[in-house]
Protein backbone atom coordinates (compact mmCIF):
# COMPACT_ATOMS: atom_id res chain seq x y z
CA UNK A 1 0.00 0.00 0.00
CA UNK A 2 0.90 3.43 -0.99
CA UNK A 3 1.76 6.48 1.35
CA UNK A 4 -1.05 8.24 -1.18
CA UNK A 5 -3.51 5.49 -0.04
CA UNK A 6 -2.36 5.56 3.61
CA UNK A 7 -2.33 9.52 3.36
CA UNK A 8 -6.20 10.14 3.78
CA UNK A 9 -7.03 7.55 6.32
CA UNK A 10 -4.01 9.15 8.13
CA UNK A 11 -5.34 12.52 8.23
CA UNK A 12 -9.14 11.68 9.38
CA UNK A 13 -7.95 10.98 12.56
CA UNK A 14 -5.38 14.12 13.12
CA UNK A 15 -6.72 16.65 15.09
CA UNK A 16 -4.36 19.21 13.70
CA UNK A 17 -4.28 22.76 15.40
CA UNK A 18 -1.74 25.21 14.16
CA UNK A 19 1.25 24.68 12.65
CA UNK A 20 3.59 24.23 15.50
CA UNK A 21 0.93 22.88 18.19
CA UNK A 22 0.78 19.08 18.51
CA UNK A 23 -1.19 17.52 16.21
CA UNK A 24 -2.97 14.74 18.36
CA UNK A 25 -4.17 11.54 16.91
CA UNK A 26 -7.70 10.97 17.55
CA UNK A 27 -7.46 7.21 16.59
CA UNK A 28 -7.00 3.72 18.44
CA UNK A 29 -4.22 4.12 20.72
CA UNK A 30 -2.09 1.56 22.93
CA UNK A 31 -2.02 1.23 26.34
CA UNK A 32 0.72 3.59 26.91
CA UNK A 33 -1.28 6.03 25.03
CA UNK A 34 0.69 6.17 21.51
CA UNK A 35 -1.60 6.16 18.44
CA UNK A 36 -2.08 3.35 16.06
CA UNK A 37 -3.15 2.10 12.87
CA UNK A 38 -3.62 -0.89 10.91
CA UNK A 39 -2.21 -0.80 7.72
CA UNK A 40 -2.12 -4.09 5.12
CA UNK A 41 -3.11 -5.44 8.27
CA UNK A 42 -0.27 -4.72 10.48
CA UNK A 43 -0.51 -1.96 13.02
CA UNK A 44 1.69 1.28 13.01
CA UNK A 45 2.59 3.46 15.56
CA UNK A 46 1.06 6.76 14.24
CA UNK A 47 4.18 8.84 14.97
CA UNK A 48 5.94 6.56 13.06
CA UNK A 49 3.84 6.56 10.01
CA UNK A 50 3.99 10.38 10.49
CA UNK A 51 7.30 10.50 10.15
CA UNK A 52 7.72 8.64 7.16
CA UNK A 53 4.86 10.74 5.19
CA UNK A 54 6.60 13.42 5.55
CA UNK A 55 10.01 13.14 6.52
CA UNK A 56 10.89 9.63 4.63
CA UNK A 57 11.51 6.50 5.69
CA UNK A 58 13.33 5.97 9.28
CA UNK A 59 16.72 4.95 9.24
CA UNK A 60 17.30 2.07 10.10
CA UNK A 61 18.64 1.38 13.61
CA UNK A 62 16.71 4.67 14.42
CA UNK A 63 13.66 5.07 16.71
CA UNK A 64 11.18 8.35 16.21
CA UNK A 65 11.22 10.65 19.31
CA UNK A 66 8.62 13.26 20.39
CA UNK A 67 10.05 16.03 20.82
CA UNK A 68 6.95 17.51 22.81
CA UNK A 69 6.95 14.46 24.86
CA UNK A 70 3.37 14.25 23.94
CA UNK A 71 3.00 10.22 22.62
CA UNK A 72 -0.22 11.47 20.96
CA UNK A 73 1.22 13.96 18.75
CA UNK A 74 1.86 13.19 15.31
CA UNK A 75 3.04 17.04 13.99
CA UNK A 76 6.19 15.87 11.98
CA UNK A 77 8.25 19.31 13.31
CA UNK A 78 7.94 17.46 16.60
CA UNK A 79 9.27 14.37 15.45
CA UNK A 80 12.81 13.52 15.07
CA UNK A 81 14.85 9.85 14.49
CA UNK A 82 17.39 9.23 16.76
CA UNK A 83 19.17 6.00 18.47
CA UNK A 84 17.41 4.43 21.04
CA UNK A 85 20.41 5.75 23.49
CA UNK A 86 19.56 9.13 22.49
CA UNK A 87 15.84 8.73 23.12
CA UNK A 88 16.69 6.86 26.63
CA UNK A 89 18.80 9.94 27.51
CA UNK A 90 15.93 12.15 26.67
CA UNK A 91 13.14 10.48 28.09
CA UNK A 92 15.38 10.14 31.53
CA UNK A 93 15.82 13.72 31.51
CA UNK A 94 12.05 14.61 31.16
CA UNK A 95 10.86 11.77 33.75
Amino acid sequence: MSYEEIEPRFWRRVHRLGVDDCWLWTGSKQSDGYGRMEVSKKAISAHRLSFSIHKGEIPTGLVVDHLCSNKACVNPGHLEAVTPRVNAQRHAKNR
